[in-house]
């Protein structure tokens, strides 16, 4: 099982303390730092740029997104973004997007809530596609590209024509297929990893051969619900469970007094439960039910707390029955001293990631 963090950073946090965690979790090994995006008063709304600044500040960690909001701009975006980052980073970035998950969001976009999972699917076709092809149009009912682009649905290769002249060659024609410059630098393309936000949407992820990522504050009993319907989906479409990645974010507090974790976790994850709920908007169902946990099933259900003994049996078992196996923690919760969040990501590293890789 691999391990990594997760940031949710919003309006009042700290960059560079971030970023020096970051830094001290790529020079301990760990596997992967992802950044979560959200427009509003919770969460960053623009986190390619902190990708970026971690890829730059890091060696061998995978930076990427948990869930970047294709639906609400341009995909084309996006996939740009990545494949910048992707060389920057040297082939470390992993794209981890999503079909959305908060009804303002769209609303402030100027983008109706009902399209989402059909945008989202043709999002993901154009990012593999221009991802891996060169010189291509693609048309669907929600995206074009170029965005002149026409005839039958779906994405079509450029015919060749000899002799063959590069697209920034051919003077004021106005070309009806277009390349993706700069390429990424993984091949085919960058990892990518789906937002399970829907049963549509894990089963579109597992019918592509997509890897899932499972957010947090998710009881186990919805994790499991989860993955069994995303297994179904890649057994049907004939694909391997070793392809892919299936992620787990959770909130993890971890220090070598088992009570002081749970002091200082029960308190941020209530906080961070209530600055969540303004933005679930009508439907708090799934607030609702997490809400209503007493505290001990709150930590046992939707978190990970404690020192070494009582986390490893509790990993080891979601690795066995489950098959997780990414585990992405976020640590610095609302109201945790940046010093306990380091003091967790240390022992993270030397106590939970070595005993995990087998």
């Amino acid at each position: 099982m691999r391990v990594g963090l997760l940031y949710s950073l919003g309006p009042d946090c700290n960059y560079d303390v971030a970023l020096e965690q970051i830094e001290e979790a790529d020079r301990l090994g760990l596997n992967s730092v992802l950044f979560e995006e959200h427009h509003g008063d919770l969460g960053c709304p623009a986190i390619m740029p902190l990708i970026a600044a971690a890829a730059s500040r890091t060696k061998t960690i995978r930076v990427g997104s948990s869930n970047r909001q294709l639906c609400l701009e341009y995909p084309i975006n996006g996939a740009e973004d990545y494949a910048v980052i992707d060389q920057i980073s040297r082939g470390r970035v992993v794209a981890g997007v999503s079909a959305g998950e908060r009804e303002q969001e769209f609303q402030a976009a100027g983008v109706p809530w009902s399209e989402r999972e059909g945008r989202f699917g043709e999002a993901l076709e154009l990012l593999r596609t221009v991802w891996s092809q060169s010189n291509v149009s693609f048309v669907g009912e929600h995206y074009r590209f170029p965005l002149h682009a026409q005839g039958e649905p779906g994405w079509q290769r450029e015919p060749y024509k000899p002799p063959f002249v590069d697209q920034w060659r051919r003077g004021q024609i106005i070309p009806e297929h277009l390349p993706l410059l700069p390429q990424p630098l993984q091949w085919p393309h960058p990892p990518m990893w789906v937002n399970a936000t829907s049963e549509a949407i894990i089963q579109l992820a597992g019918s592509k051969g997509y890897s899932l990522l499972i957010s947090p504050l998710e009881t186990e009993t919805e994790v499991r619900a989860k993955i069994d319907l995303y297994d179904r989906a890649l057994g049907q479409a004939g694909r391997d469970r070793n392809e892919v990645e299936v992620a787990l974010c959770r909130e993890l507090f971890m220090d070598t007094d088992g009570d002081v974790a749970r002091d200082r976790a029960l308190p941020a994850l209530r906080s961070r439960i209530e600055q969540l709920r303004p933005q679930a908007g009508e439907d708090q169902s799934g607030l609702a039910v997490i809400r209503g946990l007493s505290d001990e099933e709150l930590l046992n259900q939707c978190a990970l707390y404690g020192n070494h003994d009582d986390l490893l049996p509790r990993l080891l078992s979601l690795k066995a029955e489950a098959g997780i196996n990414h585990l992405i923690c976020r640590t610095s919760l609302p109201g945790l001293n940046p010093l306990d969040v380091m003091h967790s990501i240390r022992l993270i590293a030397s106590s939970l990631h070595s005993r995990l890789q087998a």
